[in-house]
């Protein structure tokens, strides 16, 4: 009897080990790897390189005036060389995208959506560069977070949170002061004045569109499509009337050129654009955009220091208001966070 008894007492060790076992496996096909907290905290990449990736795609958005008026100057078939540095990458990426053709395809009407419309909201960007101050098309382009908000409550329901109407207020106050106080209206004049405030406002309608784009799409899938229409709206877009004349250049300007034509169309528009595309995917929209703002420091400072253009108390406080309407986001974001709201793909925050 103690020989049986001890083995029974074995036995049910042995099939509450195995029981024990069976659950551990079951538990280890529902939960597989380490621990949840201890998986998130390994999973979790490191933020230091989409920082960085866009705190140097400042530097080149906030110096991008520089190429386009060398181009612009170099003489009457400045346009032409203009165009020609943004569709040279393009050229360059046509055979890659070959052969990822499928992968670009199955992005669908969404990735040529949001292609053109960044595509449109860069030409106009430049456009406006090209004929007007770079302070204030900077500064009427980053408005962008007040169009992005309003946007994304038309077409996406996102509500708009108190930290949402900070941003809406601090940025139209901006706007207002830069060209409304004393002056008699309220509204930009010009038509490179319009062509910034445009720009900024189809920045955040692509936005809106990108959260519609699966979130793996590859960086170069949306650079790509974005080339396939910039050469060509850049183009319209310096036919509107006060635009300069087309004319075939000349053996010597392309000569004189071909330097700020290769910094264009090989540096400054793949290399701005992969960095913004992959930094934005990966931070959160809050830090974006605080983040972008070193742009407007950057360009306006390039500007006072390289050009004549006027740049009084005027555009500074204005500046002040633009750059604390990027900065509210980050309150924004918390805000919308603590909602369940979810964040959009990249860039500009919604």
């Amino acid at each position: 009897m103690r020989r049986g008894g001890r083995g029974n007492k074995r036995g049910h060790q042995t099939r509450a080990g195995d029981g024990h076992a069976l659950s551990s496996l079951g538990a280890s096909a529902q939960h597989p790897g380490p621990p949840v907290g201890l998986a998130r905290q390994t999973a979790q990449p490191s933020a230091f390189g989409p920082i960085l990736a866009i705190v140097v795609s400042t530097l080149f958005w906030g110096t991008l005036w520089i190429p386009l008026r060398r181009l612009n100057e170099a003489g009457p078939g400045g346009p032409w060389a203009t165009a020609a540095g943004f569709t040279l990458p393009l050229l360059i990426m046509l055979p890659f995208a070959l052969v990822r053709r499928r992968s670009i395809a199955a992005g669908g009407r969404p990735l040529v959506q949001a292609g053109f419309l960044m595509a449109a909201c860069i030409a106009l960007y430049s456009e406006a560069l090209l004929r007007g101050s770079v302070a204030r098309v900077i500064l009427l382009f980053y408005l962008t977070p007040v169009w992005s908000t309003l946007l994304a409550r038309i077409f996406l329901g996102d509500r708009i949170t108190g930290a949402r109407i900070v941003t809406i207020a601090l940025g139209l106050i901006g706007m207002f002061v830069v060209f409304g106080i004393g002056s008699g209206t309220v509204v930009p004049q010009t038509a490179a004045e319009w062509m910034g405030l445009l720009s900024g406002f189809l920045w955040g309608v692509s936005m809106v569109v990108l959260r519609r784009i699966a979130p793996r799409t590859p960086e170069f899938d949306k650079v790509f499509v974005q080339f396939l229409f910039l050469g060509s709206l850049f183009s319209l877009l310096t036919l509107l009337p006060g635009g300069r004349p087309w004319a075939l250049p000349t053996l010597e300007m392309l000569t004189d050129s071909a330097g700020w034509l290769a910094l264009l169309g090989l540096v400054w528009m793949p290399v701005v654009l992969w960095l913004t595309m992959y930094g934005g995917s990966r931070l959160a929209p809050g830090r974006v955009a605080i983040l972008l703002t070193l742009e407007v420091v950057i360009g306006l400072g390039s500007a006072a220091l390289l050009t004549d253009e006027p740049f009084g108390m005027r555009e500074l406080i204005g500046a002040v208001f633009i750059t604390a309407a990027c900065g509210s986001e980050f309150f924004a974001e918390g805000a919308a966070a603590d909602q369940g709201a979810g964040d959009p793909p990249f860039g500009v925050p919604l």
